[in-house]
């Protein structure tokens, strides 16, 4: 059943038992969708290459795909269900990617990036030994590379190291990484990508990625696709503070975000 002014119009990052990491059967993820009057929910199960990475291999496509389709049928007509994935480092394994993609009919991809070299950057320890300059202008460099070649619709989280990093470095001010932050949306914009304000990050840090200052600078740039996501794992993340993230996003001058179907964007007016 469609809502047609929904608080909360959709939530375009959620991970399921299909992620490595993940919590959550879908029929829950539907569950708890409906319960909260979200009427547009896009799965997007991690898909990792890096060797040696716990979710390397783990994300089975076609079983995704099966149990989609089901629920799809058990929820049609309450929840419109997406198929998405988040692909992590796709700019370092092309190849695996378009096999993943062009077999697949996915409806929306996240560019993610989890890795600095080689070095995994979900962790406080990335910080340990690092000032906080050079982790993060580390971390917006390969970003960049990632934001210049890889194939997705959105780049997820963009300033996620900021989620660990706070415990070590105190908080993250956007506005001092300006430059870095300004190339990478601009790359993003003259590609077409979008970004999401992921609230995933609240959970962790008490602000969104990104922040509201970058949220500005790519709207007056002139970056248009925008989504909201939980980036959740567990049933009580489910639309956690994406009431928060609309305001932020008409605070920032959006007067509409952006679903996909089949990875064509579709622009909906802000509720």
């Amino acid at each position: 059943m469609a809502v047609a002014h929904a608080a909360i119009p959709h939530d375009y990052h959620v991970h399921t038992l299909f992620s490595f990491d993940g919590r959550l059967p879908l029929d829950t993820v539907c569950d708890e969708a409906i319960a909260r009057g979200i009427p547009e929910v896009c799965t997007t199960d991690h898909a990792d290459f890096v060797p040696g990475d716990d979710g390397c291999g783990y994300f089975q496509p076609a079983a995704f795909f099966a149990e989609l389709e089901r629920c799809r049928e058990r929820y049609d007509g309450r929840l419109t269900l997406r198929a998405g994935v988040e692909i992590g480092e796709a700019h370092r394994y092309p190849a695996e990617v378009d096999q993943l993609l062009n077999g697949h009919p996915f409806d929306f991809v996240i560019g993610s990036l989890h890795y600095v070299g080689d070095e995994f950057l979900m962790t406080r320890r990335y910080f340990e030994g690092r000032t906080a300059r050079e982790a993060y202008t580390a971390y917006f460099a390969e970003l960049l590379e990632l934001a210049k070649v890889g194939d997705f619709d959105v780049l997820g989280h963009l300033d996620v190291p900021k989620r660990y990093g706070v415990a070590v470095h105190g908080p993250f001010d956007e506005r001092e990484y300006e430059e870095e932050i300004r190339a990478v949306l601009r790359v993003c914009i003259e590609r077409g990508i979008g970004i999401e304000i992921n609230t995933g990050t609240t959970r962790r840090a008490g602000v969104p990625s990104p922040g509201p200052e970058a949220l500005r600078w790519y709207r007056e740039m002139g970056g248009e696709i925008l989504t909201i996501g939980s980036d959740g794992h567990r049933a009580e993340h489910i639309g956690y503070a994406l009431d928060e993230a609309v305001a932020l996003a008409r605070a920032a001058g959006f007067t509409h975000l952006t679903t996909f179907e089949r990875r064509q964007p579709r622009f909906v007016p802000l509720p």
